[in-house]
């Protein structure tokens, strides 16, 4: 039995080692044609998952490219990027310094009231409603979202003209003398300056990276508030002397509209290698889904780095004809060789502990991801079908690097691309609002009555100029002082403990000035102005910061609406006061005059250092509640 079993074995083995079998000459063509006709097809589909991968990596590149980029630029004398920057920041400085003007209309305010024969309550209506234009910023900063900065630096351009025109004509005579013509050619003026102030602050700022974002908004916003300073100088030294107002705001009209002009052409948006926008993580209504998204990030990198790296090491070996590609557990850098599966694994295990570092893991995925298509050579069909699979990856790698970013307090800077209705409906944007309503309206109050307080104390009417020039000083400090802040803290605290910093100052000094303001007046114009300027400063960053750069312009615009009315409600309601406490028609003297106000202003304050510590802590849980 077992003979006849071996005999037929070593009959089958005969067979299939006979070589004296042959095939036609028509089956040899026929079975090339076929062997062509499959490799036509392999071919087809590995151009297919090579045209996929590309256009989703072009795609992803088309994204990066919408934004800011996307403005019209007119073409620049100087080619080098890097020296564009340089050159659209310093002017943007000087672009945004001529643009506070209206901040320092104070100056001239008496001299333009008794010209005019005008209450305290007409030339404070016509100064409120100039800060209106400068904060109602939908308009104009909608037309930079749609223009860019060349076309909204020219039309502040031609707002200067109508603007400080306007005002030079009624004072001359030329124009009919009315309080609301009056009050319409300031807020003319008014949106230019916002006009300006958007057109140079927005590209400067992202012309560079995240971390220096607050420092360079401190300075640009810093120039702002110094501009009605430097322009009390330059009327208190020259036109002041002659009593020279019509020739002040001739001045004003024709340096403001060249400037702008030429901030057209030189201020821009500029491609800078090693300068890229953070990628948006989320237009969520709510920044709450974000908040506790983190622990399913985690999950998702522990979940998908193992399958990832096995999937990569395998075609990886494939790739490279045979070689192992693998990670160096130790320094983190891709090596080959026989011991690079047991290495990934190694790594696949540490993931799961504890104290697992998720940037290191995610920068060992990338080298790994980095390694294969750089053998590009050779890449067949199925490694075509991993590239795109390796976007996956790379996302995943991503993830894992942010984590670390997503657990500092500030994690949202950045990360979100939110305008419009979607704005409006986020609870962040809200408590914003109500706090900016609160301390800049209190400010500018005291600002735009700086002149009449120092009436009330018999102070000489030369120190008005002073004053202004004092309280833009002090305005600069705190704006440039808070932006510094907000960076040098943002790795630890919240850059809204910048907001409470500014509104507790605001409410400590009102408080005490309520009951004695002669004494302190120097000083309170010197908090308060430091106060309200890194209220500014911090408010303009969080806007960028929090809701994404793309949509600026009406993001801001949108929060400016409450300093804006702010301004025009609290400046009306202290002027109707000073007029009520007036004996017959007169001045009124002492701190009782602004008692009520500045009471007020010490409350209203007391609720934004509520409301901001609310914020704050509101994140944190979120943050706890995600681990």
């Amino acid at each position: 039995m077992s003979d006849t079993i071996n005999s037929s074995n070593g009959n089958n083995n005969n067979e299939l080692t006979d070589s004296n079998y042959s095939i036609t000459k028509e089956e040899e063509d026929s079975l090339k044609n076929s062997i062509d006709n499959v490799n036509i097809n392999i071919n087809d589909d590995q151009d297919d998952d090579n045209t996929r991968y590309l256009k989703k990596r072009n795609k992803k590149k088309i994204e990066k490219e919408k934004g800011l980029h996307r403005f019209y630029k007119p073409p620049h004398i100087i080619k080098n990027k890097r020296t564009q920057r340089t050159i659209s920041f310093v002017w943007g400085v000087l672009t945004i310094l001529i643009s506070g003007t209206l901040y320092g209309f104070s100056v001239i305010s008496n001299e333009v009231r008794d010209r005019l024969d005008y209450s305290q309550t007409d030339i404070g209506l016509a100064i409120s409603l100039g800060d209106v234009g400068i904060y109602i910023g939908l308009t104009v900063g909608y037309f930079f979202d749609l223009f860019g900065p060349f076309y909204t630096s020219l039309l502040a351009t031609v707002l200067y003209i109508i603007g400080y025109m306007g005002v030079w004509g009624i004072l001359k005579g030329t124009i009919i003398n009315n309080v609301y013509l009056l009050s319409f050619f300031l807020f003319l003026v008014g949106q230019a300056s916002h006009a300006t102030f958007t057109a140079s602050i927005v590209p400067n700022v992202h012309n560079y990276t995240i971390k220096h974002r607050g420092k360079i908004g401190g300075i640009l916003v810093g120039m702002f508030a110094l501009s009605s300073g430097i322009f009390g100088i330059i009327y208190k030294s020259t036109f002041k002397k002659n009593n020279d107002v019509e020739g002040y705001l001739l001045f004003l009209a024709i340096l403001l509209s060249s400037v702008a002009f030429i901030s057209a052409f030189i201020v821009r948006v500029v491609k800078v290698e090693g300068v890229e926008e953070p990628e948006i993580q989320s237009d969520s209504d709510d920044a709450d889904q974000l908040d506790n998204s983190i622990d399913k990030k985690e999950q998702k990198l522990s979940d998908q780095f193992n399958q990832s790296t096995e999937d990569l090491t395998i075609s990886g070996n494939s790739i490279t004809n045979g070689g192992n590609i693998g990670i160096d557990e130790e320094n983190g850098t891709s090596s080959s060789g026989s011991g690079s599966s047991s290495d990934n694994n190694k790594g696949s295990g540490d993931l799961n502990s504890s104290d697992v570092n998720m940037q290191k893991k995610g920068g060992k995925l990338k080298t790994l991801i980095n390694n294969i298509t750089n053998n590009n050579n050779s890449l067949d069909s199925s490694s075509y079908k991993l590239l795109n699979k390796i976007e996956d990856f790379d996302e995943v790698a991503a993830i894992g690097a942010d984590l670390d970013v997503e657990r500092n307090p500030n994690y949202l800077d950045g990360r979100r691309d939110i305008s419009g209705l979607k704005l409006l409906k986020q609870w962040e944007f809200w408590l914003m609002w109500i706090i900016y309503f609160f301390a800049a309206g209190t400010s500018l109050m005291f600002l735009n009555n700086i002149a009449v307080m120092a009436q009330a104390f018999n102070r000489p009417s030369s120190i008005h100029s002073d004053l202004v020039i004092i309280f833009a000083c002090s305005n600069l400090t705190g704006r440039a002082g808070n932006g510094l802040l907000s960076d040098f803290i943002s790795k630890k605290y919240s850059r809204f403990w910048c907001v409470v910093l500014s509104s507790f100052i605001l409410s400590l000094t009102h408080l005490i000035i309520s009951f004695e303001l002669d004494a302190l007046f120097y000083p309170a114009t010197i908090i308060t102005g430091i106060g309200y300027g890194g209220m500014v400063s911090i408010m303009v960053s969080l806007t960028s910061l929090r809701f994404g750069p793309r949509r600026f312009g009406i993001n801001f615009g949108f929060l400016a609406i409450s300093s804006a009315s702010a301004s025009l409600a609290f400046s009306t309601f202290s002027s109707k006061i000073y007029d009520s406490l007036s004996v017959d028609g007169e001045k009124c003297h002492g701190t009782h005059c602004f008692r009520t106000c500045f009471i007020l202003s010490f409350v209203f304050n007391l609720v934004c250092i509520f409301i901001g510590m609310f914020i704050i802590f509101k994140h944190r849980r979120n943050q706890l509640r995600g681990k």
